[in-house]
């Protein structure tokens, strides 16, 4: 993705500065919206980068340690290496059956397999191996091994999202690792928060997004980092110099989505569209 941490900047200086001279506009020169900002460098494997305005950070900061505390436990369970959390540990002896897991992992397992249904198994955390989950929450991987890249991301965005709405607070933007944006309202001095999406093989941008009350985001592959997007129902890597942008009002849909977007045939596309009518996709061959 293009510079979000340069357009963070911009926003934080656009806020800070008043666009009219004090002799045009007296009142607003002397008024600065509030400004709330933090950065993690690490967490789920990258960078998130938040930011609000125009709400007291009396507001905002409850709101943010509630995330960030939330984010953390996530960031531990879902974490297929760390060798501790729920997944790590389920994934080292892949053929116990009938597991307890926690009540949020239970229900973490049957929301991804209901974007497996949705997406045609296009998008798979057990990439097409077959595994059970009790309505008591007991899980049988049958050999399988779990992964959540692709759905993390987007379900911690979803979750922030919710506790922004509920505490009245309309104007931020979150970095996800540059691939995953949430962008609450829009700038505060402009129609929309723009966003641009970065060539990762050459200078410039290949795109820009307006987004407004809404997300963004992209899959593909870069120099570095060719190949890790597996289809579930043949085991072959997405290779070549491609990427899909995906802009939806849920942070998890459109993080779902772009994964499986890179794997559909055209045929795939239609069904895709029909199932998430408020997705708007965007290829990019590079």
């Amino acid at each position: 993705m293009a510079s979000r941490r340069q357009f963070l900047k911009d926003a934080i200086a656009a806020t800070a500065a008043v666009s009219l001279s004090a002799a045009e506009e007296p009142a607003r020169a002397h008024s600065k919206p509030d400004i709330f900002q933090f950065s993690l460098p690490r967490v789920m494997g990258t960078r998130l980068e938040f930011l609000a305005v125009g709400t007291p950070d009396a507001i905002v900061r409850p709101v943010w340690d509630a995330f960030y505390a939330e984010l953390m436990e996530l960031d531990a369970m879902l974490n297929r290496f760390n060798g501790y959390g729920e997944v790590a540990r389920l994934n080292a002896d892949p053929d116990r059956e009938n597991v307890q897991v926690s009540e949020r992992l239970s229900d973490l397992l049957r929301l991804a397999r209901s974007y497996r249904t949705l997406t045609g198994g296009l998008f798979d955390i057990a990439l097409g191996r077959p595994w059970e989950i009790t309505e008591d929450g007991k899980v049988s991987l049958h050999g399988a091994r779990l992964d959540f890249g692709g759905f993390a991301k987007g379900y911690a965005l979803r979750l922030l999202r919710a506790r922004l709405s509920e505490a009245g607070i309309g104007c931020a933007f979150t970095d996800f690792g540059g691939s995953s944006i949430l962008a609450t309202g829009r700038h505060p001095y402009g129609d929309c928060w723009k966003v641009g999406v970065t060539n990762p093989y050459g200078p410039g941008a290949v795109d820009e997004w307006d987004l407004v009350d809404t997300s963004l985001s992209t899959s593909g592959n870069t120099p570095g980092y060719d190949g890790h997007i597996v289809n579930p129902a043949t085991g072959e890597r997405v290779s070549g110099r491609r990427m899909v942008s995906v802009r939806c009002p849920d942070p998890l849909d459109a993080e779902v989505l772009s994964t499986a977007l890179m794997l559909a045939t055209p045929s795939d596309e239609k069904s895709l569209a029909s199932a998430f009518p408020d997705a708007v996709f965007r290829r990019y061959d590079l």
